[in-house]
């Protein structure tokens, strides 16, 4: 389990990365990630589960990765965050995808 989750957080790694150097190419872009599933985090209104689920912005495309194992916690920290899923989404994750679909 422990080492899905490093190989998973180094996809996520690789895809920040891959953003990063589109970005040094690019005149003016912006990115942002908004994590939406963790153990550890220090938000209080997020409920904490065992996996990661991040939400990444990029040139107008969204991504959704999500390794967490529970869509009710996931959509519980969704709606904590006031995000919008409902709008060009490209879910990378069974329970993300039953969730988007879902709302």
């Amino acid at each position: 389990m422990a080492r899905q989750i490093v190989s998973k957080m180094a996809a996520i790694i690789a895809l920040a990365a891959a953003i990063s150097a589109s970005a040094a190419s690019a005149q003016s872009t912006t990115g942002q990630i908004t994590v939406l599933y963790d153990a550890f985090g220090k938000t209080s209104t997020m409920t904490k589960d065992w996996g990661f689920a991040a939400l990444v912005e990029y040139r107008g495309k969204r991504f959704l990765f999500d390794t967490g194992n529970n869509a009710e916690i996931f959509a519980h920290n969704v709606e904590a965050k006031s995000v919008d899923l409902s709008n060009s989404i490209l879910p990378l994750s069974p329970t993300a995808m039953a969730t988007t679909r879902a709302g």
